[in-house]
């Protein structure tokens, strides 16, 4: 029987996703760390979360997140997962899941249902061939999963495809020629340093030439609450940045992005502005760096110099309803 989600449910479908979630190559949780996960997540809400009731238990469990606070949580509801054991786990039953999530984001007035980063509920996932290292979230499916190819059946399409790409930081060390990339650039009068809000200007201009809402917001907080902030200069003007640094308490260096403002790109900035970063992750303390690149972004030339190596591949998938 498919109904919505009741709190008694709760044990269930934590135990459901040590069964089902961890072989879709979900990090395993225990009760207690899956709540702030999902059931006690600000934005889950039990108008869309749905179990399949199967002989007395839950024996499958879908849900997705609405918020007009949501980048573009005007007109998108947003799916979060999709459990199931393995004796139910077919095609019809996962449209029949679809179908009872999808219709309500209807019901909120939601036109589009989509599976992206900005998913505000984060699942994470282990990253393959490692001892267990983990990244913070999926901004999509994973190819190569049923769940993918089922979801393409029912009607989405694939917006994007986003790669994983992972490097041990264990023996990274900054190469002759970033260093001499770094000396060519200091003639120049530019230079990579900690973001000083006493000896720098522009963080402001440089982050709304790059117009992405989330860098603004996370790299403004940064450079306010004095968290160590590698930026880009030519002279004392900043002209891009990457970062901020911050070793998670996984072990993985945290990565918002690499932004160059339009004025000063093709100089090389991004490139030494990486290398640094991944010197600066790594002297915190961070043991590894995960991060998510798009298949055709010139930027994972970058992230490939660096030793970094794609480990799995997203679909961004988006439905109109």
């Amino acid at each position: 029987m498919l109904r919505n989600y009741i709190p008694a449910d709760r044990p269930a479908v934590a135990a459901l996703w040590q069964r089902s979630a961890v072989r879709q190559g979900y990090a395993p949780r225990t009760p207690g760390q899956l709540g702030p996960l999902l059931f006690e997540h600000p934005y889950f809400n039990s108008r869309h979360a749905f179990v399949w009731e199967n002989g007395g238990g839950v024996g499958a469990f879908i849900c997705g997140c609405t918020g007009d606070d949501i980048p573009r949580g005007g007109e998108r509801g947003y799916f979060t997962c999709f459990l199931a054991d393995e004796a139910l786990d077919t095609p019809a039953l996962c449209a029949d899941m679809f179908a009872a999530l999808e219709e309500s984001f209807r019901a909120a007035g939601k036109r589009c249902s989509a599976v992206t980063f900005f998913n505000p509920m984060r699942l994470p996932w282990v990253i393959p061939g490692t001892p267990g290292f983990e990244h913070n979230n999926m901004p999509g499916v994973a190819a190569g999963l049923p769940l993918h190819s089922r979801m393409l059946a029912q009607g989405y399409t694939e917006a994007a495809r986003e790669c994983a790409m992972y490097r041990s930081l264990e023996d990274f060390a900054l190469p002759p020629e970033i260093k001499a990339l770094e000396t060519r650039l200091a003639a120049g009068g530019c230079t990579v340093q900690p973001y000083d809000p006493a000896r720098h200007t522009g963080l402001a201009e440089m982050l709304a030439a790059l117009e992405n809402p989330d860098w603004t917001a996370q790299i403004t907080r940064a450079g306010r609450t004095g968290q160590l902030l590698p930026v880009a200069l030519c002279g004392s003007v900043v002209a891009g940045f990457a970062g901020p640094v911050y070793p998670e308490p996984t072990g993985r260096g945290y990565f918002a992005g690499i932004g160059i403002a339009p004025a000063y790109q093709g100089r090389g900035l991004g490139r030494l502005l990486f290398f640094r970063l991944c010197q600066a992750e790594k002297e915190a303390g961070a043991r590894y760096m995960s991060l998510f690149t798009g298949e055709t972004n010139h930027a994972r030339k970058i992230y490939e110099s660096a030793g970094f190596e794609q480990v799995r591949s997203f679909g961004v998938l988006v439905k109109e309803l």
